[in-house]
């Protein structure tokens, strides 16, 4: 499941549209990070998808809605995100 950053934006934002729970957004961003896990994975992209699927670890990881649609729409604008 190797996709691009603006792919991941894209369907982060439609998760997020849907309000889908932060539980199963973590779980999908946590399928993406294992698949991206390897020697040759953007190390800033690493970084994004490891916040954010620490999101399941406990309320107090969590983003709100507004949060990840902003981190969306900032990785689909190319801008460097860090969390």
């Amino acid at each position: 499941m190797h996709i691009t950053r603006i792919e991941f934006a894209k369907t982060l934002k439609e998760m997020v549209l849907k309000k889908e729970s932060m539980q199963q957004i973590a779980l999908w961003i946590h399928r993406v990070y294992v698949s991206y896990y390897d020697n040759d994975m953007d190390k800033s992209f690493y970084e994004i998808l490891y916040s954010l699927m620490m999101m399941d670890a406990g309320p107090e990881f969590e983003y709100t809605y507004e949060e990840l649609n902003d981190i969306a729409d900032r990785l689909i604008a190319g801008e460097d995100v860090k969390l």
